[in-house]
C-alpha cells in the first residue's frame, strides 16, 4: 500500500512527539500497541451523507446496495476499500479496531477526518456490472443513526454479595469505593460466591485494585510483583504495590484518602466462586483488576491471537472447568503505559503517554490482551 509524502511527514512527527514524551523508543507502526495513545483527528460535526457498513455496502440513498470498492482521499491517493480500512486502523488505538468495536469504528469512518489522506473525497461504487465514481460530501445533519457505545443497561442486583465498581478513580469515587470495599473486607467469607460488576469502569487508580485483590488472595502469592516504571524524564520508580499503606509508598496518600474502616489482612484465600462482569470500556486499572483475578483464580488460561485489518490482536479466556472465576463479557486492554498528556499538532491533537511499566505482576505476554468469556 503506497503512503504519500504527507503521511510520511505526519508519521515522522508522531514518532518525534513519542520520542520526546514517551520514555521508550517506539516506531509509528507500533502506536496501536500503546493503550493510552490516541490521535484526535475527527470532526464530529461533519458526516458523510451516505451510510454504509463495514463491507462498504451503501445502506441509504439512490445508491443503496451499491458497494464501495475504492476510496480517493484528499491527496488524490486511491485505495481499495480493504486497504483504506487497514490504513485507518493503523492510526487508531486498538480498542477501535473493527474486530473489537465495530460501532466505534463505523462512527470514525463516517465522520470527517482532519488527516487529509484519511479523508474520503471520492468513492468508487459498484453494483452488478455498473461502476461509477461519486464525490463525497460531508454534511452537518445526517438522517442515519450510528451507535457509538454498546452500553448494556446496568441491572442492579439487590444482594449483599454483589459489588459495583463503576470507577477506580479515588479522587472522584472514593465514597463509592469505600462503601463497596468496606463491605467486601468485612464480609468476604460470608458468601459462597462474589459478583464484581465493572460496568463502564475505564480505570483510574491501581490502589483500590491492589487492595481488593489482597482481600481476596490473602497471603501474597508468587505472581504478585513490585511495580517498576519509567517516567518521561527516564527516571525509574520501584515500590511494593501490595503494601501501599507503607509511608514510603508513592501512593500512601491515596490509601489515606479512601478512609477504609480497616485494610484487608486475610491470611487465607477466598474459596468460593467469583463472577466478573466486564465490558469493552474496561481498560487501564480495570484491566489490571481483571488480569489479577485471572492469575489468582482463573486456573488454566486459553491465550490466542488473530490478525484484524493488518494488526495482530491478542485474546484470552479462562477454561471454566479449572477455574473459580467466571468472566461475563469482553474487556478492553492496556499496554502498561499511562499518564497521558495532550499535544496539539496543526489541526489534530495527540494524546501521548508519559510513563511505562517496566516490570509488574502482569506477565509480559499479556500486555495488550483482550479478555473474553
Amino acid at each position: 500500500m503506497y503512503v504519500c509524502k504527507y503521511m510520511v511527514s505526519l508519521q515522522n512527527k508522531i514518532e518525534g512527539i513519542l520520542n520526546k514524551h514517551y520514555p521508550i523508543k517506539i516506531s509509528f507502526d507500533e502506536i496501536t500497541t500503546l493503550s493510552h495513545f490516541y490521535i484526535k483527528a475527527i470532526n464530529w460535526k461533519k458526516w458523510t451523507c451516505y451510510n454504509f457498513d463495514i463491507k462498504g455496502r451503501i445502506l441509504n440513498s439512490e445508491y443503496q446496495d451499491y458497494k464501495i470498492i475504492k476510496v480517493v482521499t484528499s491527496h488524490d491517493k486511491v485505495y481499495s476499500w480493504y486497504d483504506y480500512l487497514t490504513l485507518i486502523v493503523s492510526y487508531l488505538n486498538s480498542s477501535y479496531n473493527p474486530c473489537i468495536d465495530e460501532n466505534k469504528f463505523l462512527c470514525i469512518l463516517h465522520a470527517a477526518n482532519m488527516i487529509d489522506d484519511l479523508n474520503m473525497k471520492t468513492i468508487v461504487i459498484k453494483k452488478d456490472n455498473h461502476t461509477l465514481p461519486i464525490h463525497l460530501e460531508y454534511i452537518d445533519n445526517h438522517s442515519y443513526k450510528l451507535i457509538w457505545n454498546n452500553d448494556i443497561p446496568i441491572k442492579f442486583v439487590d444482594k449483599e454479595n454483589h459489588f459495583y465498581l463503576a470507577s477506580f478513580d479515588v479522587s472522584s469515587h472514593h465514597r463509592e469505593l469505600k462503601k463497596e470495599m468496606d463491605r467486601l473486607i468485612k464480609n468476604r467469607d460470608n458468601y459462597n460466591s462474589l459478583h464484581f460488576h465493572l460496568n463502564n469502569n475505564g480505570g483510574g487508580d491501581l490502589v483500590p485494585v491492589h487492595l481488593i485483590i489482597r482481600c481476596l488472595v490473602g497471603k501474597k502469592e508468587t505472581w504478585m510483583k513490585n511495580i517498576k516504571k519509567m517516567l518521561s524524564n527516564k527516571k525509574i520508580q520501584e515500590w511494593d504495590c501490595w503494601n501501599e499503606e507503607n509511608k514510603h509508598s508513592p501512593n500512601y496518600k491515596t490509601v489515606q484518602e479512601m478512609q477504609l474502616d480497616v485494610l484487608p489482612n486475610y491470611q487465607s484465600k477466598y474459596k468460593g466462586k467469583i463472577y466478573l462482569y466486564t465490558d469493552k470500556y474496561n481498560g487501564s486499572a480495570a484491566w489490571f483488576f481483571i488480569t489479577y483475578l485471572i492469575y489468582a483464580f482463573g486456573g488454566k488460561i486459553n491465550r490466542y491471537s488473530k490478525t484484524c485489518y493488518g494488526k495482530v490482536l491478542k485474546f484470552g479466556n479462562v477454561i471454566n472447568e479449572t477455574s473459580q472465576l467466571r468472566i461475563k463479557g469482553h474487556s478492553n486492554t492496556t499496554s502498561g503505559d499511562g499518564n497521558a498528556s495532550e499535544i496539539k499538532y496543526k489541526n489534530i491533537v495527540l494524546q501521548c503517554p508519559t510513563e511505562q511499566f517496566l516490570n509488574c505482576s502482569v506477565k509480559e505476554n499479556d500486555w495488550n490482551r483482550f479478555w473474553t468469556e
